[in-house]
């Protein structure tokens, strides 16, 4: 794709999806934020009053046992966001879990007892799953902000992109499925500060 010049380069067409629960958020790369910094986050949670995200590719060091009590097992956490890193979340496709929201086609937020039996014991190798600790949060109409100041573009996932793909590849598949005018995004270094 060729480029008339840098307002064109830098420039971020927004996607004519607005915020709402199973979306996600794609960071733009020109905005380097230390924290959403090539983050994925997907909306649970999307209202007047607040929205709500977990972000989806950020796994950290710590296991799922060494931080959230009375669960073995023996995962990756991930960081669901900078909010209230005292709350445990859990997405996964395990469809019989009761008291579970579908928040995207065959991804549901939450878990119970029963979930977390066929987790430890492995039970189900077809379950997938991703704990989180804290969320992402945004106040009334902050999150329209950001966007209006191209810090994010709203686009959707599937099942596919949120429990399966690894997550170093998640904001690179999800840039991609955002179309050519978008590619370029991929050259761009992780920390501008290296250009």
């Amino acid at each position: 794709m060729k480029f008339s010049g840098v307002k064109e380069y830098l420039d971020v067409k927004a996607t004519p999806l607005k915020p709402a629960a199973g979306r996600i958020l794609i960071s733009v790369p020109f905005y380097n934020d230390p924290f959403f910094n090539r983050t994925v986050v997907l909306l649970v949670e999307c209202s007047e009053n607040n929205c709500v995200g977990l972000i989806i590719n950020q796994q950290i060091k710590f296991k799922i046992n060494q931080i959230i009590k009375d669960i073995d097992i023996d995962e990756h956490i991930y960081a669901g966001g900078p909010v209230m890193h005292n709350n445990a979340f859990g997405l996964h496709n395990y469809p019989y879990c009761e008291d579970c929201s579908e928040i995207v086609k065959n991804v549901y937020l939450g878990y119970n007892d029963r979930l977390i039996s066929i987790l430890e014991k492995r039970f189900d190798s077809s379950v997938k799953y991703k704990f989180f600790i804290g969320y992402s949060g945004w106040a009334p109409n902050q999150l329209e902000e950001e966007i209006h100041h191209q810090m994010w573009v709203v686009s959707r996932a599937d099942e596919q992109l949120i429990l399966h793909t690894p997550p170093d590849l998640i904001w690179e598949h999800a840039v991609k499925e955002l179309g050519n005018e978008y590619l370029h995004w991929l050259k761009i270094p992780v920390h501008l500060s290296d250009n």
